[in-house]
């Protein structure tokens, strides 16, 4: 039994296998999420991260071991109906609807919950989050800096109402000052209880956000901890900050 203070756990990844092709890329992965945390996932380039997160959203199949969702195993569970669970993720180089308006992006986002009077609500809502998407609402996505694609994209994300918010590398090619505005938006969606499973390259920035935090090295998870426990861990400090 679980005493009533401790947080639900609200995804849970056992011993997760997976491959590309004849090559194993994770190896035996053990992670938890519990509801209302920001956990943060740090390592080196091509140490898997990005694999983990597609794993989840159901884009990269299991080989063995499993993923939880709060409870239910996601085994059978295809990538849309994760949406609708509430499994949303944020991709890698934020992948907007170049073609399209930031407007129909930010609708893309809500493709699973139909046209709903709530939606049109969230709509007005990410209007509210994003000034500069408002601005710019009839303009093509791809006209958009590279920090207004992320806050599209995170917007779109959004829309889907998730319960669990995966976000991939949101800081990637970043100007500074752009990257703390994107970190102060996942702080305050922390606030409005969402769920979110961070991974990020920007190791020290991450870790500070993180309630708990997990480094990946070639597809294995070799240090688990607290957000500040990772800050202060010597290996940490000199592999991913540089100390």
């Amino acid at each position: 039994m679980t005493a009533p203070h401790e947080k639900e756990e609200l995804l849970s990844v056992k011993g997760l296998v997976t491959s590309y092709g004849q090559i194993e890329v994770l190896h035996d992965v053990d992670i938890k999420i519990n509801s209302g945390e920001i956990v943060s996932l740090v390592g080196a380039n091509g140490a898997g991260k990005s694999t983990l997160l597609m794993t989840i959203s159901g884009l990269q199949p299991v080989d063995r071991g499993s993923v939880l969702f709060e409870g239910k195993d996601l085994g059978k569970v295809g990538t849309d109906q994760r949406v609708s669970q509430g499994i949303v993720q944020v991709p890698e180089g934020r992948q907007v609807f170049k073609d399209l308006s930031v407007h129909d992006n930010l609708l893309l986002g809500a493709y699973t919950r139909g046209r709903t009077p709530e939606v049109a609500e969230d709509l007005e809502r990410m209007y509210g989050k994003f000034p500069i998407l408002r601005q710019k609402r009839h303009n093509l996505a791809g006209e958009l800096s590279g920090g207004q694609q992320q806050m599209l994209a995170m917007g779109r994300a959004l829309m889907a109402r998730p319960r669990l918010l995966l976000l991939d590398e949101p800081s990637m090619g970043l100007a500074p000052l752009i990257i703390e505005e994107i970190f102060n938006i996942v702080k305050e969606l922390k606030k409005e209880g969402i769920t979110i499973f961070l991974v990020e390259q920007n190791a020290s920035q991450a870790l500070a956000l993180a309630d708990r935090g997990y480094v990946l090295e070639t597809g294995r998870v070799v240090i688990e901890g607290t957000g500040k426990e990772l800050l202060s861990n010597e290996k940490v400090r000199e592999a991913y900050l540089g100390m």
